[in-house]
């Protein structure tokens, strides 16, 4: 979904929500038993191991688990329609300010670039 004259950053995060609910409903449709609903086994030698790091691995496969995905995918479109461009077209945005001021930020506002930035984005450099 693009849109005419789209900050780059924007643009990008809408592409990175496309194609990450894409893949997390693709992940999920095949076999819902791809995907642990109990505690994940690490096996060594046939032998259960349960170690600081084998937890930490579980917790990030849970992380990533479609269902995580389409959460935060759905998440963040809110924050990115509540941090839209105010209605006039001013280049504002609608919910941040500067502080102590009633004068709203440059839109995409710190938020939305930082949206952005977490899922690869990284500024065009100009000299």
């Amino acid at each position: 979904m693009s849109v005419v004259n789209e900050h780059p950053a924007v643009a990008f995060l809408r592409e990175a929500h496309e194609q990450a609910e894409a893949r997390a409903r693709a992940a999920s449709e095949p076999a819902v038993l791809l995907w642990p609903s109990q505690p994940v086994e690490f096996l060594l030698a046939g032998q259960e191991v349960s170690t600081p790091e084998t937890r930490a691995a579980e917790a990030h496969i849970r992380l990533h688990m479609p269902e995580a995905v389409l959460r935060r995918v759905e998440a963040e479109r809110a924050v990115l329609a509540d941090h839209a461009d105010v209605a006039d077209g001013a280049g504002r945005c609608a919910v941040c300010a500067e502080p102590g001021s009633a004068t709203r930020l440059a839109w995409p506002c710190p938020t939305v670039l930082g949206l952005a930035r977490a899922w690869g984005w990284v500024p065009a450099v100009t000299s």
